[in-house]
């Protein structure tokens, strides 16, 4: 099983190649069979992914949101799990840069990729970025 101070290496890394849109680097650490999942209302919104693969929903969401800086705040480790708070500078495309809490769930397998990630934001936070827009 991996240790704690591995796994947030491999976390911090896996936001660092979301944050420079690095696509190949990131499907290099995600399971095939990784589950990707938004939590909350589930209504359609422009940029937030809906059904698909992880790698398509993460890639929708490189093309609409922009991570200009990502910070890890506080993460609790035990075993193969993990939740993280990120603090992040974020746009809507190009748009108006803007402060940013995200809390994931993570899990890991034992060959040390993502198996799944359940994101929470501030909803009306992306309200107000894509009204921005």
């Amino acid at each position: 099983m991996i240790g704690r101070d591995e796994f947030l290496k491999k976390l911090d890394h896996a936001y660092a190649m979301r944050a420079a849109g690095d696509r190949e680097g990131l499907a290099s650490v995600l399971a095939e069979t990784m589950s990707f999942r938004i939590a909350g209302d589930h209504l359609p919104i422009p940029g937030v992914p809906g059904m698909g693969s992880a790698m398509a929903k993460i890639s929708e969401m490189i093309n609409t949101f922009r991570l200009h800086s990502v910070e890890r705040a506080d993460a609790v480790v035990e075993g193969n799990k993990a939740a993280v708070l990120w603090r992040v500078v974020l746009s809507y495309k190009d748009g108006e840069k803007i402060n940013a809490e995200l809390y994931d769930l993570w899990t890991i397998g034992d060959d040390g990729k993502f198996t799944s990630v359940i994101q929470f934001g501030d909803a009306a936070l992306v309200a107000r970025v894509l009204e921005m827009a």
